[in-house]
Order: C-alpha cells, then structure tokens, then sequence
C-alpha cells in the first residue's frame, strides 16, 4: 500500500512529521511516491536535518520565495542554511521558521510540501520538550510517528528523547519497561503527539518498524490505546517502511 494512500492524501498537502522512529524515511517515501505520479514535491524542516538527496535550495527567508521560483526542480529540497560541526551526522541543515514554510506551502508550488518539525536524536520514542515541535499553522496532515521497538524496553536515553516528558505523560518511572499503554498515551496526549497541532489539521499515527507479525500487533495496541484517549484520529498506520509495507488502521 502506498503512504499517500494510508495517509489519505489529496492535493495540496502540506504534511508535517513529528515524533521519532522514523520520520525522514516516511518523509522520503512520500516524496518518492509524489515523483512517480509527475506530482510537485517538496522536503524541508522547521529545525535540522540532513540533507535529502535532491536538489537542494539554500536561502534566507526573505528571498526564498524567489529562490524556489528558479528551479524547476521536483522534488526539491529547501533549508536556510548548512549547520557548520553538527552533530550525529556527516552534515546538516537549519530549516526555517513555521510561518516561512507556510509562505512557501501558500504559494501553490507543491502539491505535497513535507517537513520535519522536531528532532529525536535517532531514539525511537519522544515526547516533545517545551519549545516543540514547530509545526506549521498551514499544515493539512500531521503524522506522529514511534517505532514499536521501544514496546518493553526501558524508559531510559538508549531508547527515548526527553525521557522525563515521557515519565511525566506516562507516570512511569524511569527504567521500568515502556508498555504499548504508554505509548499509545502519549501519541494521543496533548503535550505529546497532539501537542502544536493546528486545529484544522488531520492527524494520524503512524508506528512504525513493525517487521514481524508479533511487531505488527503490538503496533495495533499501542494504535487502539491511542484511539481510546482522543477522537482527533480517524485512523493510524502500521508499518515497516524498510520493508514497504504499510496497513491502516482504522479507528
């Protein structure tokens, strides 16, 4: 199954990731799929990430607009600048504010416009801190995304990002084992999965790395938890997106 279709997709779509676990996979999946159907694709971040492997755009927010007018590129990718001696990658860029990114979404460019609105530090499970995600207030789609893997590991830095966000959301205590309970909970809690995203935007779950049949239940757990705590998902997606199978689930 395609994302897009997971996803429900129309067009235009700007669609912002949050979460960890996966998020610039499923983002070059999407981008991907708006390549073979001729569509127009755009990847960028309101925080940093590593450069995609498209055509790339670099420019301050006051001449962006102007930038990507001169590129018949698609997909392109679009950043404000390189970060000089990141972190955990050979490099990096630094996006752009929300409101640049809506600018560029309302300007009728893209057909699917994707971003990365936070960062996890490769962990496969967050709670957003206090100044996250940035997620832009034109965003159609907002997709929260968690690897099932961290189901029965411990609440501890070696699997998630802002352990204490996660502990306070879950009332766990730090190092007992991360349950599809407590997963599913703070997908759906307001300063978790829910937390920044515009009001009129859809949203849905997306658990991925769900490789093996015991994966893919536990994934179905933690999707039916987070159905029971909000009525803002309509539906959440299981996948292994490294093995480009992708199933929804509806709520």
């Amino acid at each position: 199954m395609r994302l897009a279709a997971a996803l429900s997709l129309s067009t235009p779509e700007l669609v912002a990731f949050v979460g960890a676990g996966g998020k610039k996979t499923a983002m070059g999946r999407l981008v991907s799929e708006a390549d073979a159907r001729d569509l127009w694709a755009g990847y960028t971040t309101t925080t940093h990430t590593p450069p995609p492997e498209y055509p790339l755009v670099l420019a301050e927010p006051e001449h962006l607009g102007q930038e990507l007018a001169r590129t018949d590129d698609s997909p392109v990718a679009f950043a404000r600048e390189e970060v000089p001696n990141p972190d955990r990658a050979a490099e990096k860029v630094r996006g752009f504010a929300p409101g640049v990114i809506d600018d560029a979404f309302e300007s009728s460019r893209f057909d699917w416009l994707c971003v990365k609105a936070d960062g996890a530090r490769r962990r496969g499970f967050k709670a957003p801190g206090s100044d996250e995600p940035a997620i832009p207030s034109a965003s159609t789609t907002v997709v929260p995304v968690v690897s099932v893997g961290v189901v029965g590991e411990p609440l501890d830095e070696e699997h998630v990002h802002r352990v204490e966000r996660v502990a306070a959301l879950t009332g766990l205590a730090r190092g007992e084992r991360l349950t599809a309970d407590a997963v599913g909970r703070v997908l759906a809690h307001p300063d978790g999965g829910l937390k920044g995203v515009p009001a009129s935007a859809r949203v849905v779950p997306l658990v991925n790395q769900a490789d093996a049949a015991d994966d893919r239940r536990t994934a179905r757990a933690v999707l039916e938890v987070a159905f029971e705590h909000t009525n803002r998902f309509d539906r959440g997606i299981v996948a292994s997106l490294r093995n480009d199978t992708i199933a929804v689930v509806e709520a």
